[in-house]
């Protein structure tokens, strides 16, 4: 009985189908796969599709990109433009320091200047000297700016004190 089981068994391990069936099962499956449709995936995109006509769609989000990116170059051309004028104006302040400077030095190498002068002085230019190394530690330019302006006002002093 155990001899016929392990025949039977054997005979079983080697039966295949028919070329022909294999063949026609084959072109079946094919057939089928091709006439399935593909399963449609779910997107948001469907959805607004179905519920609001395209058009108003496209229309809004390049009338926000647009805003975007105008409000964007305004806004950098305001840094830029406010960046740019801080520069012309402190070379201003510095031409004019640097003039005011040369007429002090004039001032000081072609006249006598009295013992009570000299200590106003020197103590301006001190002032002048602190408000410069504040400026140039500044983070800010605005307020570095003002610092500047400061100095050429100790100048005029400077400049004034000198004439008398």
């Amino acid at each position: 009985m155990e001899k016929d089981l392990f025949k039977t068994l054997n005979e079983l391990k080697n039966i295949s189908p028919e070329a022909g069936y294999s063949v026609k099962s084959r072109n079946l499956l094919l057939a089928e796969i091709k006439n399935k449709p593909a399963a449609k995936k779910f997107s948001l995109a469907d959805v607004l599709a179905t519920a609001y006509p395209r058009g108003p769609i496209y229309m809004a989000l390049s009338g926000i990109f647009v805003i975007l990116a105008v409000t964007g170059s305004v806004f950098y051309a305001k840094n830029e433009m406010t960046r740019h004028s801080l520069v012309v104006e402190a070379d201003e302040v510095n031409s004019l320091i640097q003039v005011k400077l040369n007429e002090i030095t004039y001032l000081l190498n072609n006249k006598a200047i009295d013992y009570q002068n000299g200590l106003e002085i020197q103590t301006m230019l001190d002032k002048a000297v602190d408000e410069l190394k504040q400026a140039s530690e500044e983070k800010d330019n605005e307020k570095s700016l003002e610092k500047i302006k400061e100095v050429q006002q100790i100048l005029v002093q400077i400049d004034t004190t000198l004439k008398k």
